[in-house]
């Protein structure tokens, strides 16, 4: 049996610093070693679709279609493996649908397939195991069907994917050849069974054709948002010569690009995704050079570990990365108004302007959605959320780790300390500390620190981290202000309790010539912990009141609860409806069985109806 991970720590000094080298690696030579654009030339595109297998409204036997849609899995076990069960029940129940809902003939996986970061054994012990397993629990098998033939799965890259260039990600999704006589390619070879289902791409995007003239474009905007030109060329192609005017398409990006936009610099997180969304509506007949007139209706991503719905311009831009990692919060989300450079897709930008094309004139309005009943269409709703940030003041219990870096770095600066005060003749800290009243030895306190240099460079790097942290979308002055507070409410409480323990417990040690040393290690121990109740606190108000650090105040919290996936239909009729799934507790038995399958306690509203 494989070991079952929990969920990462991401407070945990060596995954941060082994997730902070991957990342800056494969940001820095992300664009050097891109093996996108060598996939692609491996794939050529064909006048037509390559083979069949990506048209499912030539397969499909009437009726509904249905198939699923699953982001940011591959974390803790307990909930991925309740998420890749939910998708592999053949019918769920869930309160509030009006019927059964049978799963899909195929699985969209959303991106960030794996945390922390994407490695052949990190996909085998945090993505393929509990998928596995939630496939045939016991070991038996429940597919192929009695025609012989699998649920397919397809999959998009994030970020997590892309820190180890996208080898692993390659290697399980794209291992599918399709053999062709124009050139000697070899034999054909089948895609990989993950979870009992049958990986069919070639290349790290695709475009698949569904019945009732839909189709699903997933892309792949590597690491700063990038789209190499061999992919444009792939959807511009598609658009064009596989597609039929009018087809309705949906697009499955990384990330929600229309939620962490800023307003004051749009082009930072929107420009790639701007042109995305148009990139079909801008596909002209190469017969008669008119416009397609394909129609973006529904944008589905991941990302953000939570469930949001916003619209714009009669679309739905929905954010569901509930698949099994840390819950985000919701009560920090708002609309997004802003002003941009191209207009939406589907609307003429008119004539150019006098200031060219770099002039911010077409309104963006990203409302969030409202469910049936009138709330906001989120998962967990904002209350519950709130409420679930609270949870951060027990932050030096759920994140030990971190505490024991805290825990080194004040025992060097006590140690500094204590050499200054023999300088200046006091004899130890601890003595120096206990002379005359408090206010004395705050005084004698701060003269030590100023001895010499070595205790105030530390304070300053301290700063500089406390700063550095405070990295939320806010002004540079408003971030000096955040970390210089952070800075003085850390210094405050670590002065306090050292010079309190050491007074408190002259004489209580019971071996008198090791008292100092006695009460300057308690002294140490006791300031980590304080410090790490005071981060917590720091987290727990800058989220729950100013709405800022909602990945770092949830990180810390690791919450399995509140999953998430998308079951979708298209009915005989060509309409398409959403149903949006909440799996409000995971079961915390390490995943070894599911107690009352399917475990979904509520529909997270009534089926969104998008054409």
């Amino acid at each position: 049996m494989s070991k079952r991970p929990s969920m990462a720590r991401w407070y945990d000094p060596g995954l941060l610093i082994k997730t902070g080298i991957r990342s800056m690696v494969s940001t820095a030579f992300g664009h050097f070693a891109d093996k996108r654009e060598a996939i692609a030339a491996a794939n050529a595109i064909q006048p037509t679709p390559p083979d069949g297998e990506f048209d499912y409204a030539a397969r499909h036997e009437g009726g509904d279609f249905w198939f699923d849609f699953l982001a940011d899995s591959g974390d803790g076990w307990n909930s991925t493996y309740a998420m890749a069960r939910l998708a592999a029940e053949d019918v769920l129940k869930p309160a509030g649908a009006d019927r059964d809902l049978p799963r899909g003939r195929l699985l969209v996986l959303g991106g960030d397939q794996v945390y922390p970061t994407a490695s052949k054994e990190e996909y085998r012990d945090r993505f393929i195991a509990p998928f596995d397993e939630a496939y045939a629990p016991g070991g038996a098998e429940r597919w192929p069907d009695e025609k012989g033939k699998r649920p397919d799965l397809y999959a998009i890259p994030g970020n997590h994917d892309w820190y180890d260039g996208l080898n692993a990600f390659f290697g399980l999704f794209c291992r599918r050849r399709i053999a062709r006589k124009e050139v000697d390619l070899g034999v054909s070879r089948d895609g990989k069974v993950i979870g009992g289902r049958q990986t069919q791409q070639t290349r790290s995007y695709f475009a698949i054709k569904l019945p009732g003239d839909w189709w699903v474009w997933g892309t792949d905007c590597q690491l700063e948002g990038f789209i190499d030109q061999p992919q444009i060329d792939y959807f511009q192609h598609a658009a064009a010569h596989w597609m039929d005017a009018g087809s309705k398409l949906i697009l499955c990006v990384a990330d929600p690009a229309w939620a962490y936009v800023d307003p004051k610099e749009p082009d930072k997180k929107f420009e790639s995704f701007s042109y995305l969304e148009r990139l079909a509506w801008l596909a002209r007949s190469p017969e008669t050079g008119e416009r397609m007139g394909h129609q973006l209706k529904l944008i589905l991503t991941g990302d953000s570990h939570h469930y949001c719905r916003y619209e714009e311009g009669g679309r739905n831009y929905i954010v569901c990365g509930g698949g099994g990692a840390f819950l985000h919060p919701t009560h920090h989300l708002k609309d997004k108004h802003f002003k941009y450079r191209f207009p939406g897709p589907g609307e003429d930008p008119g004539p150019p302007s006098a200031a060219g094309g770099d002039e911010y004139r077409f309104a963006r309005d990203f409302r969030i959605a409202k469910k049936a009943d009138g709330k906001d269409a989120l998962f967990p709703g904002r209350k519950a959320s709130w409420m679930l940030g609270l949870r951060n003041v027990l932050f030096p219990i759920l994140n030990p780790s971190f505490v024991g870096v805290l825990l080194i770095a004040y025992a060097l600066f006590a140690w500094m300390l204590d050499f200054n005060a023999r300088i200046a003749g006091f004899g130890t800290l601890a003595k120096a500390l206990r002379l005359g009243s408090c206010r004395d030895a705050i005084d004698a306190y701060a003269s030590l620190v100023v001895t010499s240099p070595w205790p105030v460079i530390l304070m300053a790097i301290a700063l500089a981290g406390y700063y550095y942290f405070a990295n939320s979308p806010y002004s540079a002055w408003k971030r000096w202000l955040m970390g210089i507070l952070h800075a003085a409410a850390q210094t405050l409480a670590v002065t306090l309790t050292i010079i309190w323990v050491i007074r408190f417990t002259e004489g209580m040690m019971p071996w008198p010539r090791w008292d100092s040393l006695g009460s300057a290690a308690l002294a140490v121990i006791a300031s980590a912990i304080v410090s790490g109740f005071v981060f917590g606190l720091y987290l727990l108000v800058t989220l729950n009141f100013f709405g800022r650090h909602p990945n770092e105040g949830f990180s810390s919290l690791r919450i399995e609860d509140y999953k998430s996936f998308l079951r979708l239909r298209i009915d005989k009729d060509g309409g398409l409806t959403v149903f949006p799934i909440g799996l409000k507790d995971v079961p915390k038995d390490n995943g070894a069985t599911l107690k009352n399958p399917p475990l979904v306690e509520e529909l997270i509203e009534a089926p969104i109806t998008v054409a």
